[in-house]
Formats: C-alpha cells, sequence, structure tokens
C-alpha cells in the first residue's frame, strides 16, 4: 500500500507484482489543503491520518500479508511533547513567518550551502524551527520534532525516526548525511537523539498481517524512483503543484554559480543526489484554473491556449507564493488582464514553461554537458498542451511518464524488500 501526500491533494494506492510487472490501482484519493487556525496556516494532520489509517484497513482486508510506505512534501514537521504528545498542527510551509526567519539569517547563507547544498528557500525546515523558536522560546527545551511521514509512523507506531530522502530536505543535514551541528546552533534547537535513516527497513506493525515500511518518504524522491533509470544526458522533471527539474548525480554539486542559481542536492532512494530547482508549477495554474470558475479540466484548458496572446509573468515572484487572489496577483504583474479562457491559457501555460525551460539550459551549463533528453512524470504529464510546448521551447525529447510516479517508486520501494543505500 502506497499512501502518497501532496501538498494539494492526499491518495492510496494497492500494489502487487504479477507475471513478473507492478500492477496497481488508486483506491482513495482525496483533496486537502492548509487552514488558517490560531494566527497560522496549517494542516489537517487528522484528515492526513485518517486517509493512512484506511490505507491500513484496506490491506488489511484484502491482503493476506501486507506493507504500507508513506511519502510526502518536503520540510513540514509537528512537535511533541516530552510524552510524544502532539502540540499542535503542523504549520504549513507557506505560513509568512518562515520568510521572516529566513531573512536573519541571510548573512549565514553562502556558509550554509557549502555544509548543506540546500537551497535558500523560507519554507526550508530550518527557517520554520527558528520561527517557531521566535514565537515561543521554550519550545526547544520540550518538544522534539518529526517531518511529516516520520510523524504519522510515530503516531501509527510509536516508533520515532527520520527518513533521510526527507531529512535532505530540512538544510539541517550536512553533506556527510549526518545532521549538521552549525545548522542545528543557528535554528536554536538541539540536535535529535536519532541520526536519518535510509529507506528501506520496518518501522512497526500497524495490524494484524500489516507492518509499516520506510520508504523515500519525500515524495519527489519516490517519483525519481518510480521514472526508473534515466540516461546521463537526461533530466527529470516531476510536474505537480511544485515542478522539479534535475539530474540524478553521484556526488553534490556545491559550487558557487549552483548556490546563485538556488539549485538544491537533496538525496535518491538509491543513495545518489537529486540536483534540482523548485518551481512554482501548477499550483499557480491550478489556483488560476479553480479561482476562474473553468468548467473544462485543467488539461483542456490549456490545450486551448490562445497562443496569440503574448502575455508573461514571472512564476518566481514572490506575489505569487500565497496570495488571496491569484487572478489579481497575476494580472498586477501582467499589468493588464487577459481577456479570455484561451488568453489566460497562453499565459499560464507560457509562463511555466518559459520557466521550465530556462532551468533545464541552466542545469545543462551547471553540469558541464548538453542534455538531450527530459522525462516528464507527475500529474502535469498528463497535458499533451504541456508536454508538447515543452518540447518545442527546449528541443529536447521529451518523454512522459507515469503520471504516478511517486506512487510507482513508493511501491517498488516495498516490493523489492530492501533499498540500497550509500
Amino acid at each position: 500500500m502506497a499512501v502518497d501526500l501532496g501538498a494539494s491533494s492526499g491518495r492510496f494506492a494497492a500494489g502487487w507484482r504479477e507475471e513478473g510487472e507492478l500492477r496497481f490501482e488508486i483506491v482513495e484519493q482525496i483533496s486537502h489543503a492548509p487552514r488558517f487556525h490560531g494566527g497560522r496556516w496549517v494542516w489537517d494532520l487528522d484528515l492526513l491520518l485518517g486517509l493512512c489509517r484506511r490505507a491500513i484497513d484496506y490491506a488489511g482486508a484484502n491482503f493476506l500479508r501486507a506493507t504500507v510506505g508513506i511519502d510526502s512534501w518536503g520540510v513540514d514537521h509537528g512537535f511533541l511533547d516530552r510524552e510524544g504528545r502532539l502540540l499542535g498542527p503542523p504549520v504549513s510551509y507557506r505560513d509568512p513567518t518562515h520568510q521572516q526567519a529566513m531573512n536573519s539569517i541571510e548573512s549565514e547563507q553562502p556558509r550554509l550551502y557549502a555544509l548543506t547544498g540546500i537551497q535558500r528557500q523560507p519554507f526550508n525546515t530550518l527557517c520554520q524551527l527558528i520561527a517557531r523558536r521566535q514565537e515561543q522560546p521554550d519550545l526547544p527545551e520540550r518538544a522534539t520534532w518529526l517531518i511529516l511521514p516520520d510523524l504519522l509512523g510515530f503516531l501509527l507506531t510509536g516508533e520515532r525516526g527520520y527518513e533521510l530522502t526527507q531529512a535532505s530536505t530540512t538544510q539541517l543535514l550536512g553533506l556527510d548525511r549526518q545532521w549538521c551541528p552549525e545548522a542545528f546552533e543557528l535554528a536554536g534547537w538541539p540536535i535529535p537523539g536519532e541520526q536519518p535513516i535510509s529507506p528501506g527497513g520496518p518501522i512497526g506493525r500497524v495490524a494484524d498481517g500489516v507492518e509499516l515500511v520506510r520508504v523515500g518518504s519525500h515524495d519527489t524522491a519516490s517519483a525519481v524512483r518510480g521514472m526508473g533509470d534515466l540516461a546521463e544526458d537526461e533530466a527529470f522533471l516531476n510536474a505537480g503543484t511544485w515542478s522539479i527539474v534535475g539530474a540524478v548525480l553521484p556526488e553534490a554539486v556545491t559550487t558557487a554559480e549552483a548556490e546563485a542559481g538556488n539549485w538544491s542536492n537533496e538525496l535518491a532512494v538509491d543513495g545518489r543526489v537529486r540536483f534540482l530547482k523548485n518551481v512554482p508549477g501548477f499550483y499557480v495554474v491550478n489556483r488560476l484554473h479553480d479561482e476562474l470558475s473553468l468548467a473544462a479540466d485543467v488539461p483542456t484548458w490549456l490545450e486551448a491556449a490562445d497562443n496569440t496572446f503574448e502575455g508573461r509573468f514571472d512564476i518566481f515572484d514572490s506575489s505569487l507564493y500565497n496570495p488571496e487572489s491569484m487572478p489579481r496577483a497575476v494580472e498586477d504583474l501582467l499589468g493588464s488582464a487577459p481577456t479570455s479562457e484561451g488568453a489566460w491559457a497562453s499565459v499560464a501555460l507560457g509562463s511555466l514553461v518559459d520557466a521550465l525551460a530556462d532551468q533545464v539550459y541552466e542545469l545543462s551549463k551547471l553540469l558541464g554537458r548538453p542534455l538531450r533528453k527530459l522525462r516528464v512524470a507527475g500529474g502535469g504529464s498528463r497535458s499533451e498542451a504541456f508536454c508538447r510546448t515543452l518540447k518545442d521551447r527546449t528541443g529536447l525529447a521529451v518523454s512522459k511518464g507515469p503520471a504516478e510516479a511517486t506512487v510507482v517508486g513508493n511501491l517498488l520501494a516495498q516490493l523489492e524488500g530492501s533499498v540500497m543505500a550509500r
């Protein structure tokens, strides 16, 4: 059973091996979003935990013996008191207090990049821990924190731990794959007593015949695993709420050029490095679609893009991070409002693809070699217009799928029984 939690939807899938091939079916999918509570944007942990429990119940009812693996987006976490009780709902990475926390350590960013290889972003766990300490100075003395899949695993089994691919997103993990003392000193938090653990192996029993196991619990790590083998001249793009573009490398890249471009070195399921860039992606596109109240689904809407409308906006602009109105925010950047659904589709599609094409070009420069192929997975790969426009804009051979790459990678880690780790 794969529980896959994205930042706008969650699902669980049943998978099995049949005639030497992986088969799976999505059993349930739910929508979710952060809500404003207690002065902060927070996640509904009960909703996510309920989905995990229904996956466990499904496994127990339909299989004689089963495993469950949980993956999610990165960086977000929850706090536990000394008795293991949850201290409120996890705060969302989109909460504005994290930008203020990042600003407070601006002068330390070059040193942090040399130590961790992780991009400078307000949503990093490091910045979130600083923000929580600033709000509650005694919190580091009375609480421990667990990243979301590890937190859910603890609530289901009582077993604590930190999974390595998730830990690598936090800006708290050194390039040696151990917690970085200097980063924790900046955060003002004690170093956890447990070092991160590579994917593979059991966490604990959650029902008769059902065991929770450790997969690549960062969703992009599972997605890259689900894409299969990537050629040396092939980049990956996991297109979802965030569009993650990058390459799988044997070692981290921490050059001055990589730091200036805000590229990140996160870990793959097999222990290699996912050298990547986060692009806001379909978060902006989907919010435009929903807030414009369009009848057609997103792929159909993008297919109808009016390419005579050439307006474009900077998809990295901070005003798009969590605006009250996405259409109004885009209009402000454009200086005028598109006047038709096709024009809006052209703006959304063209702006996203332009940003991604620029990152693919920059990736090739940083690697010092040409890229000839681009593997597109995730929900965005279902859009023919998106993939076609990417091919035209980048000049690369674009291959698609699997759309459910994260689910596939999660299931493969379980079915293989063990995962290589460096």
